[in-house]
């Protein structure tokens, strides 16, 4: 990026834009016989489109700028529409993020916007930069957006989101905002760091996204008040209503963790308010999503529930380009933007059957025309975070009985937990669950086995013998099960792979799923990754697992801003006292 341009021109080829837009020169190729669906007057436009380089030169009636060595694109009958714009991506939910980006611009999403906490948390400054230079060069636009806190509750943690480290990374423009903010009450309370990232993002231009689900008219003009402009989190169309007119960009979410996005739509057509400050959002990307479509799957479910694909539209577009300060150079079809352009087979169908990117195409029918670069996670500067060989017992995941009532965390979804106090039974001064049916045993372990954080949960499955993730918001290792010894034996296994998810039963592994690159992320392609994870999904399943979506229950049992009990690096912390509750003893 280059004086603000996304894919800076030359003068040359800047003077041939304006000589192709005048007529004057040949286009590099040229749409010819199509409608455009104009997102700035809400319109179909008979039109062709002239591209030359990466940009849009022309838009309208002439063929002037149509040589012999022009390509020119029949799309006689067909629709022309913008690249779609994804706000709020998360790249690792165990998935490569050039993979993940891959898939999307498959299904017409040109540009996306990811969350870097999992990056930030394991590499440093220079290579966050190099991993940024690197997918900059991608045919897909990605932008990133920087978090302020950790989602758990750990002063060792906290140390990672400096204002001074913070402020090397926000300072590049593909930085496009700061957040989401999860631990917005500090941000409210006053506290020091927050406060001063928040400043700093602001003084560079950089938008400030919240987190803040079931918040209240008041709490919403706080966070207003203290400069955040967006959020994802409304849960249903009061919330999101209440958000646009406070001013906020309110981004609509259909995931598998938080299916809203119909319920919101009808809420908000019966509303009959002004949708240009609506986006649409996949949030987490986990299975059966990438199977049904991308920002395409949201569009058609947008307008599966009455929203005119005129107004559909837009919200994957120009909206988008809008909020982040882009709509200068894309979000549309129109002179001077970068040439992403989907061609679409009927105006209800949002999936595309031809995608350009930067004036190239790059997939047709679903099929690549282009191959990504993979990342090179040796010049990020990324480390091998688990070694095999340190010593795992069966004790490390037994509790000590202390004669009163023990919390235990109750699963009530995949990631929402209620604290229940239960008197445990006893055996040799431990707590025994073997009459207890459905609780399990459930520990944070550091990765180097400086402490353990210890616990019980319900409501997570019939009976697991034992499984250990690496997939965690606090790093280190979840562990969970009925049987200490088979929950040693998945924690060493686990490390032998350098991070992953295993699955003992009847001492042995039953499933593994490397997750090697930084403790949440595969090696393998996008697809591969998901058809394994639905392995892991069926044999949980199999075991009485309760809950639609495993992935964020492993991520989310140490996340401290959700409610109600969670295990930190700290010990069992009550999100609302923001107490501990039962301290994590050192090894």
């Amino acid at each position: 990026m280059v004086d603000g341009r996304l894919r800076p021109l030359g003068t040359e080829e800047y003077k041939k834009l304006i000589r192709v837009s005048r007529g004057q020169d040949a286009a590099d190729i040229y749409f010819q016989g199509g409608t455009v669906i104009n997102v700035y007057t809400r319109e179909l436009w008979p039109a062709n489109v002239a591209v030359s380089g990466g940009y849009i030169a022309y838009v309208g009636e002439s063929d002037s700028m149509v040589g012999p060595k022009t390509q020119v694109i029949d799309v006689t009958g067909r629709f022309l529409c913008p690249g779609y714009m994804e706000p709020h991506a998360h790249p690792f939910p165990a998935q490569v993020v050039f993979s993940l980006a891959q898939v999307a611009l498959n299904r017409g999403t040109t540009s996306m916007v990811y969350d870097n906490l999992f990056v930030y948390q394991f590499l440093e400054v220079e290579g966050l930069n190099n991993l940024i230079h690197d997918s900059v060069q991608l045919p897909i636009k990605i932008f990133w957006s920087a978090r302020l806190d950790s989602q758990t509750y750990s002063d060792e943690l906290r140390e990672r989101f400096r204002p001074d480290r913070v402020a090397q990374f926000i300072e590049s423009p593909a930085v496009r905002q700061v957040g989401e903010l999860t631990d917005w009450p500090s941000l409210l309370a006053g506290d020091e760091q927050m406060v001063e990232n928040v400043i700093n993002a602001k003084k560079l231009g950089k938008k400030v996204e919240g987190h803040a689900p079931g918040a209240s008219a008041k709490t919403l003009n706080a966070l207003a008040a203290a400069g955040v402009t967006a959020c994802h989190e409304s849960l249903d169309a009061g919330e999101a209503l209440r958000r646009l007119r406070l001013g906020y960009y309110a981004t609509l979410r259909l995931s598998t963790l938080r299916p809203d996005l119909p319920d919101l739509i009808r809420g908000l057509l019966e509303s009959r308010i002004h949708m240009g400050r609506v986006m649409l959002t996949m949030d987490p990307v986990t299975p059966p999503m990438p199977y049904r479509g991308f920002t395409d799957y949201l569009l058609r479910v947008v307008m599966e529930q009455g929203v005119e694909p005129l107004d559909a539209y837009p919200m994957a577009t120009l909206n988008v380009a809008t909020y982040y300060g882009l709509d200068d150079q894309m979000g549309g079809i129109a002179p001077g933007r970068l040439a992403d352009i989907l061609v679409l087979d009927a105006l209800d169908n949002p999936t595309p059957s031809l995608v350009m990117a930067d004036g190239a195409v790059v997939a047709e029918k679903l099929e690549p025309k282009v191959n990504f670069v993979q990342e090179n996670w040796q010049r990020y500067g990324l480390k091998e975070i688990f070694q095999p060989g340190k010593k795992i017992t069966p004790d490390m995941f037994q509790i000590a009985c202390t004669g009163k009532p023990f919390p235990v965390i109750k699963l009530i979804n995949p990631v929402i937990t209620k604290r229940q106090d239960k008197n445990i039974p006893e055996r040799h001064g431990l707590l025994d669950i073997e009459d207890c049916p459905g609780l399990h045993f459930a520990a944070l372990v550091d990765r180097d086995l400086r402490w353990v954080c210890n616990g019980l949960v319900s409501g997570f499955a019939d009976s697991v013998d034992g499984i250990a993730s690496t997939y965690t918001t606090a790093g280190g290792v979840l562990v969970i099960g009925r049987h200490p010894e088979a929950m040693a034996q998945a924690h060493r296994r686990v490390l032998e792979l350098g991070g992953g998810i295993v699955v003992m039963d009847n001492g042995s592994p039953v499933l593994e799923m490397p997750l090697s690159l930084g403790e949440h992320m595969s090696k393998q392609q996008c697809d591969d990754y998901m058809h394994n994870f639905d392995d892991l999904c069926r044999l949980m399943e199999a075991k009485g697992h309760r809950h639609y979506e495993l992935n964020y229950t492993l991520l989310f049992l140490s996340a401290t801003h959700l409610p109600e009990l969670r295990l930190s690096p700290e010990g069992l912390f009550e999100v609302k006292s923001r107490q501990i509750v039962s301290p994590s003893r050192k090894l």
